[in-house]
């Protein structure tokens, strides 16, 4: 016994000490290089990113000089005159002019020098700043590191001018020889301790059976949360951050990191991420909705069985049908809204309620093996995001009873839970150094967001918010807090029959400890809340149990009961369902609450109130027990929820909808929808023969400023656009035919393209074949800026626009011919094998689309962006800004964005997603990706 002890305990700190110095062994980082000019001297793209590089070298002679005329020798940034979407700043500048040469990067000048008869420079940038030598002597030096997003240059072809880029690619790293030995070591000795402890039985402790008698058998309560999960696969919304995350998975390949991808330069999550290596293989094989949604639908099966098998009995030792269904409902009102998706909370889900199980299991059985397991696994769920540290909570909440088992093993506790909570560190650090990991989580610290303790109210905010929390969110959340409110008042009094007092308090305690926790993760999103699901369902199942135990006896105190029950479900129910992005197309109660010609919310409390009142006047002994108005609400929010996102794919045949999306055969979601139009301006309305001509009083063809270029296909040499030329006046086209086809639903709208500012107004009129106008539709203006207005016809034969600017002087308005637009599908257009570039909000419903490859430095010079469209694209500005670490930002520096009409066939007037053509001032660099 005492060898196998020692053999425990060697096995324990070789695996605490190996770990420890896998987080120090080197990585095998990548490293690429760019050498300009790759032939003739001649201006090329180079969209590196991150934007700075880790070592530039630039290399010119005196000869490149003399004789130039206020010439640009080279730029790392493209011009300010060139035809890009953002101009760069801060990139390296040399301009050379009548024997006298400039350095400068960005608006800092380094360095103004004359030249002499025979010499040669070169300038040299890396982490310590730009450094400029002459014939090998420096000359000058600045702590600014230059940008590069390409080599531009009004050089002649033959010159000595060179460069050479190295990107910083720390990133870009695998696990050396070193590090994969360590993990093997530490893997094989964490092992063999948990052997070793499991065919040892140490005294003090207590054999318990692991899983109940017949625990394999399927119970009614299974299959319900199988349906429910099953359906919700085909038919439920995705989570918020599902694009997000899958784009980070489809990305992961080309530069062997799982980052951000979006922002933070694309840092990775490391040390918490292990659980997206999963995924990743996941999305190797299909980028289906349904495919990827798996894994976690399947994991929250596996979770049920640990609640129903394990979990609940430990609360209530003998669960009634009741008390089990109510259980069931509460778990798929939680999973269904946090847990189906891409995103880690059912990861923390199940550690959570893994981890309370083992402590449970430690308390009860005094066994090291399970405090072992315990503390491994609460270390594996703290290394998936920093909300799964309250996997730690059951070990305070359960302190009394581990420091009992602490006493009777003694020292021999340390050395096994050093190793098992080791072991996490080779998740944290799987393919990261230690000075990666610092660097990306100084990065994501430094970029934001990253909030303190003191604003936590931001996440609660949010979540009683009715647009940005939603029933859906806020439901669970409040059901939580009352069920926590009866349980404690009811342990305080003592009045807990049928639960098991001292885990329920437990249990309770933790669930409290979770909101204490989250106030010190650095994000504030409500999504975090999902987190508590597993424990949250038992909670509630332990409410209805106690109370339908009679834990409640008084009539008062039933009727009390019921009616803050009917509050607390109206309040819930006061909300509408957000779903997100397109799920929530066509779905009833999305922009309002629920209601049954009268609000729903409303209807659930004067339920309450009435069943309240018939308590206090027949008596409780003659009506059901106030029990089951909590498994009732709970199954009737589930049921709401499920039939708002089936409604859209049985109400709406041949449109839209996330089930029609799901079981397409062809399984690239919303593209199966999505036309574009190649040619704006084609498919322009013919006027009605003998019409009038064009009335326009202070109107003019071409008459709007000169910095509001004409949409795509109009102006001089396209479609006719009239603007106002500062004066009152007042513009009135002749009326046009309005296509045969053009009120069906798979028909794309009518399109004015209007912009304008001040005191102006347009309209456009619809008539019949007699010229009756039947119907006027207000046009929206774009501001500054051109906006596309969409019409839809209905059974019009005619249309006209009318525009009127009031104002003398200021403001002006200016329209564009109506026009059908011609269309194709948006894979013929642009086939799925082209990489694009994707934003976040959108890229979960193109499953068929790769994204530009961040890899070897750059961001991939693609030729497309498709993402969300007006309503939703403000939100997906991260990916375009310098200051997040967008990836794309690169790209518009040296291209501009030219938008390609994007239609929903069956959602005539709404533009979900967004296409822009990429127009480059330059090929790119030989080498670059793509």
């Amino acid at each position: 016994m005492t060898f196998r002890v020692w053999l425990i305990t060697m096995c324990a700190l070789l695996s605490s000490v190996t770990a420890g110095l896998f987080v120090l062994a080197p990585v095998d980082q990548q490293s690429t290089r760019y050498s300009w000019p790759d032939g003739e001297v001649e201006n090329r793209t180079l969209p590196l990113f991150p934007y700075e590089p880790h070592r530039l070298d630039v290399t010119f002679g005196c000869a490149d000089v003399r004789g130039a005329d206020e010439d640009l020798l080279l730029s790392t940034t493209a011009p300010r005159n060139a035809p890009v979407e953002n101009v760069a700043d801060g990139g390296l500048d040399i301009r050379a002019s009548p024997n006298t040469v400039t350095v400068s990067v960005g608006d800092r000048e380094v360095i103004t020098s004359s030249v002499e008869s025979a010499c040669a420079w070169s300038v040299t940038s890396q982490e310590t700043g730009t450094t400029v030598r002459r014939d090998g002597e420096v000359v000058a030096h600045t702590i600014e590191i230059p940008v590069v997003t390409g080599m531009f240059t009004e050089a002649p072809a033959q010159t000595g001018l060179r460069a050479t880029v190295v990107p910083d690619t720390r990133y870009e790293s695998t696990p050396g020889a070193a590090r994969i030995a360590l993990a093997a070591v530490t893997v094989a000795a964490l092992a063999a301790m948990f052997v070793l402890l499991a065919r040892t039985t140490l005294p003090g402790q207590r054999r318990v059976r692991v899983l109940p008698p017949r625990w394999w058998r399927p119970r009614p309560a299974d299959a319900a949360v199988a349906c429910v999960l099953a359906g919700w696969l085909v038919v439920g919304a995705p989570t918020v951050d599902d694009g997000y995350i899958v784009t980070m998975l489809k990305a992961a390949g080309d530069g062997d990191v799982v980052g951000n991808y979006f922002r933070w330069f694309n840092a990775p999550e490391a040390p918490f991420s292990w659980f997206y290596e999963l995924y990743r293989g996941v999305a190797e094989v299909s980028g289906a909705a349904w495919w990827l949604r798996l894994p976690s639908v399947l994991l929250g099966l596996l979770l049920w069985v640990l609640i129903d098998r394990l979990l609940l009995p430990r609360l209530v030792p003998r669960a009634t049908p009741l008390t089990r269904f109510a259980a069931a409902a509460t778990f798929a009102l939680w999973y269904v809204q946090f847990g189906v998706g891409l995103r880690p909370e059912p990861w923390v889900m199940l550690g959570v309620v893994a981890v309370f199980l083992l402590v449970e299991r430690t308390v009860v059985t005094r066994s090291l093996g399970a405090l072992g397991a315990s503390v491994a696994v609460a270390g594996a769920t703290v290394a998936v995001t920093p909300t799964g540290v309250v996997a730690l909570a059951p070990f305070v909440a359960a302190a009394p009873g581990l420091a009992r088992v602490v006493r009777l093993h003694g020292v021999r506790v340390l050395p096994v839970v050093l190793g098992s909570g080791a072991a996490a560190l080779l998740l944290m650090f799987a393919d990261q150094s230690l000075a990666s990991v610092l660097h990306s989580t100084e990065v994501r610290t430094t970029i934001g967001p990253s909030f303190g303790v003191l604003d936590e109210p931001m996440r609660y905010d949010a979540l009683l918010d009715p647009i940005q929390g939603g029933l859906n969110r806020r439901m669970p959340l409040v059901l939580l807090w009352f069920c926590l409110a009866v349980l404690i008042a009811l342990l305080v009094a003592r009045r807990v029959p049928g639960l098991a007092a001292r885990p329920t308090r437990r249990a309770v305690l933790v669930s409290l400890l979770f909101f204490v926790a989250l106030a010190f993760t650095p994000t504030k999103y409500t999504h975090h809340f999902g987190a508590l699901g597993g424990l949250a369902a038992v909670l509630l199942a332990a409410v209805v149990h106690t109370v339908r135990t009679g834990a409640l006896r008084p009539g008062w105190a039933r009727s009390l009961f019921v009616l803050a029950a009917g509050a607390v479900s109206a309040y819930g129910l006061a909300a509408p369902l957000r779903w997100w992005f397109l799920a929530g197309t066509g779905t009833p109660w999305s922009l309002e609450p629920p209601d049954i010609g009268i609000p729903l919310g409303e209807a659930v409390f004067a339920g309450g109130v009435l069943l309240a009142v018939l308590g206090l006047v027949v008596g409780w002994r003659r009506l059901p027990s106030p029990a089951w108005v909590l498994p009732c609400v709970v199954t009737g929010v589930v049921a709401l929820e499920v039939l708002s996102v089936t409604y859209p794919a049985l109400a709406r045949p041949g449109a839209y909808s996330v089930a029609r999306a799901t079981l397409d055969p062809g399984g690239c979601g919303v593209e199966r929808w999505l036309t574009v139009e190649p040619e704006p301006g084609t498919g322009l309305l013919r006027p009605v023969t003998g019409s009038s001509e064009i009335r326009a009083d202070g109107f003019r063809r071409g008459a709007y400023p000169p910095q509001v270029p004409p949409p795509p296909g109009y102006g001089e040499g396209g479609a006719p656009v009239w603007g106002s030329d500062g004066a009152r006046g007042t513009l009135t086209t002749p009326w046009s035919t309005v296509p045969e086809g053009a009120a069906s639903p798979d028909s794309p709208p009518l399109v004015v393209p209007i912009a304008g500012t001040g005191a102006v107004a347009a309209t456009a009129q619809f008539a019949d074949r007699d010229g009756t106008v039947t119907q006027e539709v207000r046009l929206r203006l774009g501001g500054g800026t051109w906006r596309e207005a969409r019409l839809d016809p209905g059974s019009a034969d005619r249309v006209r626009l009318v525009v009127s600017d009031a104002r003398d002087g200021q403001g002006w308005v200016a329209v564009g011919a109506a026009r059908l637009p011609r269309v194709v599908p948006l894979p013929e257009y642009l086939p799925v094998s082209r990489p694009v570039a994707l934003d976040w909000v959108s890229a979960f419903s193109l499953p068929c689309r790769s994204p530009a490859a961040l890899a070897h430095g750059v961001t991939e010079p693609v030729g497309h962006l498709v993402g969300a469209g007006p309503d939703s694209r403000w939100l997906a500005g991260m990916s375009t800004a310098r200051a997040a670490g967008g990836p794309y930002a690169p790209l518009l520096a040296v291209a501009r964005q030219v938008p390609v009409p994007t239609y929903l066939r069956g959602d005539k007037l709404s533009e979900p997603i967004s296409v822009f053509r990429f127009d480059y001032v330059a090929p790119p660099l030989p080498g670059v990706p793509g």
